[in-house]
């Protein structure tokens, strides 16, 4: 038994090089195109280095300590957050609420429903969010024309830094929203329709049947769901920020991944472009494993 074990014990390394003979073919991407740009950009980050030089100057940690002193960098974490908490409206909630009501629809209302509320996703963001700058226009915008019709005032929702950036923010989430719709609309019609009338027999209706079978028997798409958008947030945004206002007014409308943007192509501070592009991926980072901490023991506590 111990010679068995033995042998099973030298076989191992070689096993184990050719699992990862196998592994190569999807290994090597990411290696080449992540894991190398990311410990580039990190060793960027240590630099001071703009696209203008030739010369890089090692300058360790000081482009963090800038960024942690400036008050700007603190107000565009801020409003990289609310982006956040809007996404998870929007391309959370709201998706999942669409779905739940428009399940029951049949026929032709329901392709009509999931066709309406897909049409703008295919349409391309810039083209989009111009034209929701035209919606947006202060006097001759058609939003405009409709508060004065019901003698309303519109403020100037994209100058007023009180409204900019959830004027912006609503852009992004009606441009994706139809995406995330579908996916909740999906695993609504995948639910096991025996589990759900062995609890309608139970007597459990309405809300006590949403509460109890169907949110837990959705928790994995719900978990895709919210992580997809918290972790999109930025990104979504940024086309719409660039057509609609470039981060203005004051700044106010700006997130962390078109700072990224803004330091490196248009005031040319590589360095510091990298360095607050290593916190959005750390920050980012440690959101998608607390939520998977989070699942896996939800998880655990439902298997004990």
């Amino acid at each position: 038994m111990q010679r068995v074990r033995n042998v099973a014990l030298s076989q191992r390394p070689s096993e184990a090089f050719g699992a990862y003979l196998f592994l190569l073919p999807a290994l090597l991407p990411l290696l080449l195109f992540v894991y190398l740009p990311l410990a580039a950009n990190l060793a960027l980050s240590l630099t001071d280095w703009n696209l203008l030089r030739a010369e890089a100057r090692f300058v360790g940690l000081e482009n963090y300590l800038a960024l942690f002193r400036d008050p700007a960098f603190s107000q565009v974490v801020g409003q990289s957050l609310i982006y956040m908490v809007l996404a998870a409206l929007g391309n959370f909630l709201l998706p999942l609420g669409l779905a739940l009501l428009t399940q029951g629809v049949r026929g032709r209302w329901q392709e009509f429903y999931q066709s309406l509320l897909f049409l703008p996703t295919v349409a391309a963001v810039s083209v989009a969010s111009l034209v929701w700058l035209y919606l947006y226009l202060p006097a001759a915008g058609p939003l405009a024309k409709l508060f004065a019709a019901l003698g309303l005032g519109l403020p100037p929702l994209l100058a007023d830094p009180r409204t900019a950036l959830p004027a912006v923010a609503l852009v992004a989430n009606w441009k994706f929203l139809g995406f995330h719709y579908l996916i909740a609309l999906a695993a609504l019609k995948g639910l096991p329709r025996e589990v759900l009338e062995a609890a309608r027999v139970d007597g459990a209706q309405g809300l006590p049947l949403l509460r109890w079978v169907v949110l837990p028997l959705l928790g994995p798409v719900l978990f895709f769901l919210f992580l997809s958008a918290l972790a999109s947030a930025l990104e979504y945004a940024f086309v719409p920020i660039e057509v609609m206002t470039q981060g203005g007014p004051f700044g106010r409308t700006s997130n962390l991944m078109y700072a990224v943007y803004q330091e490196a192509f248009r005031f040319f501070r590589t360095g510091v472009a990298a360095a607050e592009a290593v916190l959005l991926t750390l920050g980012l980072g440690i959101l998608i494993l607390g939520q998977l901490r989070l699942l896996e023991g939800r998880v655990r506590g439902a298997q004990g």
